[in-house]
């Protein structure tokens, strides 16, 4: 079974991306093609959206109503290519508001993941993580790819191209 099915398995599929083609920000315009080019194999997951009246306390329940406790990214891909698992945390931001606190917040969201799949599956999974920020105010506005990502100290990469690579990421 591959990394990607054990997660799967983890996760809900209320949560999986509708839309596997892009990335989108619902309050602003924000649609950015996901190019899957380059031997990879992704599930894209979407925490930022409505839910239905299933989830009565929200999408952490357990927590208080504490500001930034319940914080979450938009999306989280989870990837492999060449047998390494990578986790991209990804935020959208139509204005220049920061996104550390969801990116930081779905990092530990990842790590229970991963700890739980490998609790469940008896596996050692060890994924990269990357954290992705989108502002839209830094898009370029026409068709250009990323293909030279790089990242601080907290592999953290500031996005700029309006065509999200994922193999670029995958390094």
């Amino acid at each position: 079974m591959s990394n990607l099915s054990l997660i799967s398995e983890i996760l809900h599929t209320d949560f999986v991306s509708t839309k596997t083609s892009a990335l989108e920000e619902p309050a602003t315009k924000m649609n950015i093609p996901i190019d899957k080019r380059g031997g990879c194999k992704i599930i894209n997951y979407k925490f930022d959206k409505e839910l239905s009246k299933d989830y009565k306390g929200g999408l952490f329940p357990f927590f208080a109503k504490t500001k930034g406790i319940c914080s979450i990214c938009d999306y989280i891909i989870f990837a492999e290519k060449d047998k390494t698992l990578y986790a991209l945390i990804i935020e959208l931001k139509r204005g220049r508001n920061t996104t550390t606190p969801q990116l930081n917040a779905a990092e530990c969201f990842v790590n229970y993941i991963i700890n739980t799949t490998n609790r469940i599956h008896k596996t050692n999974l060890n994924p990269l993580i990357r954290k992705i920020s989108i502002h839209e105010y830094k898009l370029k506005k026409r068709n250009t790819v990323s293909r030279e990502i790089n990242y601080d100290s907290n592999y953290h990469h500031d996005f700029k191209h309006d065509i999200f690579l994922v193999s670029s990421f995958l390094k």
